[in-house]
């Protein structure tokens, strides 16, 4: 890919909807049906899932909730490849992200220099990649149009990512937020993928990164993206954000009704104590 340009939609009219006025409804209703009190200024990163808005959008609704009101001066989105397998990050520079409901513009400034910082690679897996797409219709209706980072891992979460979210935390302030997102276990029966979620889940809200990296290597935790989430958790630490709280956990099943082969679904949010 030469040079800035405007990423358009992949995955509009799939996993949500393409017509303004539909998302619009659709999200604000995730935002709304829900318990979570907005905590704005208390949350450093939240982790959010990637799927299609009817089996996960009542997670991420849970999730955008908390940070309903937000003003940060520019939101990190992070995610991991679906299609492409490389090593390091890929972070998106110049142009912007277009939505059904209006385009992000790149923090360039930002971007450039993590790029630098990271050796960043091509910006290809940028282009079909739905799992920071699908954030974007909540960042809209939860905090409005905002400066954007797209960032792109490609590999198993070690300690590169622990670095990277170091990394942010030295390059942000207390305004910024990072969405790590990440669908749990896939295509299990519910009792299963229940029972290793909750793992998942738990040794995230331990906020020991190197647990659960070993939990992803050695099977007994499941996430697609892990390696965004572990940033997220050095990030969060490094910003003083340690207090955790899980907001929401559902699977597939509560939508489709199959329970023999479910996707899993969290919303964590990091937050700074009162």
């Amino acid at each position: 890919m030469d040079g800035p340009t405007t990423r358009k939609p992949a995955v509009a009219g799939q996993f949500y909807p393409r017509v303004p006025d539909e998302l619009r409804a659709l999200v604000r209703g995730y935002l709304e049906l829900t318990d979570t009190q907005a905590a704005p200024d208390a949350v450093a990163a939240l982790v959010a899932p990637h799927a299609g808005y009817m089996y996960s959008g009542p997670t991420a609704g849970q999730a955008f909730a908390r940070v309903k009101g937000k003003k940060p001066r520019r939101v990190v989105l992070l995610g991991v490849s679906h299609r492409y397998h490389f090593e390091g990050a890929s972070v998106y520079q110049g142009g912007g992200f277009d939505t059904p409901l209006g385009a992000f513009p790149i923090d360039d400034a930002f971007a450039a220099d993590l790029a630098r910082k990271t050796d960043s690679g091509s910006a290809e897996p940028h282009l079909l990649e739905h799992s920071l797409e699908v954030q974007l219709p909540f960042v809209a209706e939860a905090i409005g149009e905002v400066p954007i980072v797209p960032i792109l891992l490609g590999s198993t979460p070690d300690g590169q990512h622990a670095r990277l979210g170091e990394t942010l935390a030295r390059m942000t302030d207390e305004t910024d937020l990072v969405i790590a997102s990440t669908d749990l276990s896939h295509y299990l029966p519910e009792e299963e993928a229940n029972q290793i979620d909750k793992v998942s889940l738990d040794t995230v809200l331990s906020q020991d990164w190197r647990a659960f990296a070993e939990g992803i290597a050695n099977g007994t935790c499941s996430m697609c993206g892990a390696a965004a989430v572990v940033v997220a958790m050095t990030y969060a630490l490094e910003r003083g954000a340690k207090s955790w709280a899980l907001l929401d956990y559902r699977t597939s099943a509560e939508t489709s009704g199959d329970y023999d082969r479910v996707v899993g679904y969290g919303a964590i949010s990091m937050e700074r104590a009162a």
